[in-house]
């Protein structure tokens, strides 16, 4: 039978006044978005998307470890397999700028989109209802890897000699979900705030 880890009494120190900072920040943004609404999404987008490239890189770098191997990176695996279990409540966080985002983007305006011939050339593809669908597939992507990679650790550390194999497999295929899932969304969510704009080398 295994002991419970005792809780540190540092962290129960600093619970309090993180909840405190926390309303204080709910409070401050809401104070922003009263004042200058328009504003306040795009804070929230820029520090959304701070946050969300950490969960990210973390993603990445767990992958790259069970494709590269080596002992460099398994003294911060397991840091790395917490992280990127962050995307998960990341998901949640992106519903709130679905509210936004006429105030975000441009062509989320119906008005706005019927006086810009140049961006309705593009309406096939900057349209609500696919912005919407291609978010969940990249969340679905992200959340799937970094669940089923951090179960399967698990399995490792309990003695699954298959667990191993079945991680590299995973990293091999979900390396090439990752870039093309990371690389259309700062598409639809970087690029398309100024949808008249285009480059090949974004």
């Amino acid at each position: 039978m295994h002991k419970q880890p005792a809780r540190s009494t540092s962290l129960d120190r600093l619970q309090r006044p993180a909840l405190l900072v926390a309303l204080a920040g709910l409070v401050l943004a809401a104070l922003g978005a009263w004042v200058d609404l328009r504003q306040f999404w795009r804070s929230y987008l820029l520090a959304y998307l701070f946050w969300l490239e950490i969960g990210l890189g973390c993603l990445a770098l767990v992958m790259l470890h069970h494709l590269a191997g080596g002992r460099w990176s398994a003294r911060i695996r397991r840091i790395m397999e917490t992280g990127a279990l962050t995307l998960l409540p990341m998901a949640l966080l992106f519903l709130p700028l679905l509210l936004g985002l006429a105030a975000l983007y441009p062509w989320a305006d119906p008005g706005w989109m019927q006086h810009d011939e140049i961006v309705q050339q593009k309406a096939a593809y900057l349209n609500v209802p696919f912005f919407i669908a291609r978010a969940v597939v990249y969340f679905a992507v992200w959340a799937t890897l970094a669940w089923l990679l951090h179960r399967w650790s698990l399995a490792q550390d309990r003695g699954d000699p298959a667990a191993t194999a079945r991680m590299r497999r995973l990293s091999a295929a979900g390396m090439i979900l990752y870039m093309l899932t990371a690389t259309f969304a700062g598409y639809d969510w970087l690029m398309s705030l100024e949808p008249e704009w285009f480059s090949s080398a974004y």
